[in-house]
Order: structure tokens, then C-alpha cells, then sequence
């Protein structure tokens, strides 16, 4: 599966994309989990202190917000493409 970084989180780890297997049994927690153990810096980003979704990170499965979906029980399969963007600011 593709896992691609957009903006100030591809400059934090430092790549656009990253490759990752999944079983059945993945959900978009796992993923998150193997994203912040192969770049911790994105720790900070992507999880609260309680390990819940920070409002810094919007993860996208094929282009639909998890928040729409499952939220991170979200199952993702090899097929699947996960987006991950900071907050979009602007004025």
C-alpha cells in the first residue's frame, strides 16, 4: 500500500511516499502507527498525547477523510491509497 506525505509532513520526514504490507486485519490505526515508528517526527503531527488523531493531520483512504468512514478503525487493503496533509491554512 502507498502512504504519501504532503507539504510541511513530507519536508518533516523527509520523503513523499512510503510503502507498506497490510493484512485483512489492517486498519488505518496500524498504518498511522508504522508511519510515526518509521518517522517519528511525525509524531507530533499526526498524534495527541492520548494517541487520538491530532487536528494537525487529515488522512485520506482514496481520497475520502476517515472521518467519514470509520474513523482510524478504517480497514485499508493493498490496493488502497492513504493521503496524509497538514491543516490547510490560508487567508
Amino acid at each position: 500500500m502507498q502512504v504519501k506525505f504532503y507539504a510541511s509532513l513530507r519536508q518533516a520526514a523527509g520523503t513523499k511516499m512510503m510503502e507498506l504490507e497490510v493484512t485483512p486485519e489492517t486498519r488505518i490505526n496500524d498504518v498511522l502507527g508504522e508511519v510515526t515508528r518509521r518517522y517519528p517526527m511525525l509524531d507530533k503531527y499526526i498524534w495527541k498525547d492520548n494517541r487520538v488523531l491530532s487536528e494537525q493531520a487529515h488522512v485520506f483512504v482514496n481520497g475520502e477523510n476517515i472521518t467519514r468512514l470509520a474513523g482510524l478503525d478504517t480497514r485499508v487493503t493493498a490496493a488502497d491509497k492513504v493521503d496524509i496533509f497538514p491543516p490547510l491554512v490560508g487567508g
